[in-house]
């Protein structure tokens, strides 16, 4: 039984021993305190009202006396009616036609007559006597303990329950039955599967692709106004030298840069919408207009979105590939980080870098700033300052303008690091969306095919000529 059933767990109503048990330990108590009352004012020669009151701590005393020691008590009575309680035995019975069934009797053996039919219209009833045998059944469950009203019991197959005592044992097994036979695994697949079915197109959309949105609402809209009301106070000053002050509450308009404007004010605006108006378009139509940009607007920005993570990946993982060979572990994910930060700040501060021998030369890690700040579309002043900031061990004394003038400089032979154009790296991001591999290998096949097609179509055109 995975989980025991609600019902189960239930308070069951009290059952006739333990009204009896409660029963009997009021009366006692009762008649306890009475005794003790009638002692104190006959014996003891105390007024009424003292015994009166003896008789209340008598009773409460008793009573929390039993609540004490109610576990030893109960488990006393237990065993006294488990003395006197009759077993029951299940025992087999068997037809004149061969049938068997189960019956439960009180007794070891038991005798039951046996009822035949004739084929005749008046039937003849012959009495036989059949002997039960005791069933050799195990019990349903174990009961280990009893806790007030509910039961601790331990299945054959090992599952431990709490059920109330009120509960029969065919009851039990029913509920244990159908616990067993519910499959919670497809239970909760069949839940995640509505979920998912009552998304709407956007929600299903960020779920394929990971893309969390949180709804925030700006305290102050500097775009627009809001309208106000504000005191306007008329002063009097009466002959007798007192002092007389209206107030008079006056709705307002506040512009976003704090210009307040009383409603009177605005009569020329509202002259000019009137006049204007049938050249104006409509507020449902700029509604329109505007739930359109919006869709426009969320839609471009969401590939956009996707299209960054995809650069980003890309960029981490050639810089893996390249690098990995020449840097320890740590210092390649700050590495990482900077990229990142590239990509959304070009300017940003970043932090240096550490490679694991001189194996790279200047020209190498120049080659690295060059091929990643091409393929973001990056200026030189932006690539060779990226160049300075990370690798400031091997720049340190060099100037910006000096590695500007050398990025795209070649040692061919001694280079390490290849030098690559902005297409041959847009080439390797095509691999990579494809595959989520980074191949050097490729970009001189694809050479060759983008000129091969050159050919084709200078040919085309020479024979349309």
């Amino acid at each position: 039984m995975k989980d025991t059933p609600q019902r189960l767990r239930s308070f069951a109503p009290p059952t006739r021993d333990k009204i009896f048990i409660w029963s009997a330990v009021i009366s006692g108590c009762g008649i306890m305190a009475l005794l003790g009352r009638h002692a104190a004012i006959h014996r003891f020669g105390t007024d009424h009202f003292t015994g009166n009151v003896l008789f209340a701590v008598f009773f409460v005393l008793s009573i929390g006396l039993y609540c004490g020691f109610q576990s030893v008590i109960e488990d006393v009575f237990n065993r006294l009616q488990s003395l006197f309680r009759r077993r029951e035995i299940m025992a087999i019975a068997e037809t004149a036609n061969g049938e068997k069934m189960h019956v439960s009797v009180e007794e070891p053996s038991v005798t039951m007559t046996q009822y035949f039919e004739t084929n005749s219209e008046v039937s003849d009833i012959e009495e036989s006597n059949a002997t039960f045998e005791k069933s050799t059944d195990k019990a349903p469950f174990e009961v280990l303990e009893v806790v007030d009203d509910m039961r601790h019991i331990r299945f054959p197959d090992g599952e431990e329950a709490y059920v109330g005592t009120g509960l029969s044992d065919e009851e039990i097994i029913l509920e244990k039955a159908y616990s067993d036979s519910r499959d919670y695994d497809a239970e909760l697949e069949e839940a995640y599967k509505e979920y998912l079915d009552s998304m709407t197109a956007e929600e299903q959309y960020d779920h394929d692709h990971g893309i969390k949105r949180v709804k925030k609402t700006r305290e102050y809209d500097d775009e627009v106004g809001f309208f106000s009301s504000v005191s306007v106070q008329e002063i009097h000053n009466n002959p007798d030298g007192t002092t007389l002050i209206e107030e008079t509450e006056q709705d307002v308009y506040v512009t976003p840069d704090g210009s307040v404007y009383y409603l009177e004010d605005m009569a020329p605006i509202c002259e000019f919408y009137e006049k204007h108006k049938d050249d104006i378009e409509s507020h449902k139509e700029i509604l329109t207009r505007k739930q359109r940009c919006d869709e426009a607007f969320d839609k471009m920005k969401r590939h956009e979105e996707l299209y960054n993570l995809e650069q980003v990946s890309f960029i981490c993982a050639y810089l893996t590939h390249t690098m990995e060979q020449f840097m320890e572990s740590h210092e390649l994910d700050k590495l990482h980080n900077n990229a990142k930060i590239w990509t959304v700040n070009p300017l940003a501060q970043f932090d240096s870098v550490q490679l694991r021998s001189n194996h790279l030369s200047k020209e190498d890690l120049k080659h690295l700033g060059y091929n990643v700040g091409k393929f973001l579309k990056l200026k030189g002043e932006n690539i060779a300052l990226f160049i300075k900031n990370v690798f400031a061990d091997s720049f340190g004394t060099v100037q910006v303008g000096t590695i500007i003038a050398k990025l795209a400089d070649r040692n061919p032979g001694k280079d390490r690091i290849p030098l690559l154009s902005a297409k041959e790296m847009n080439y390797l991001f095509d691999h990579y969306k494809r595959y989520k591999t980074i191949n050097l290998d490729i970009i001189p096949k694809r050479l060759a095919e983008e000129e091969a097609k050159a050919k084709l179509e200078a040919a085309k055109k020479t024979n349309r000529k």
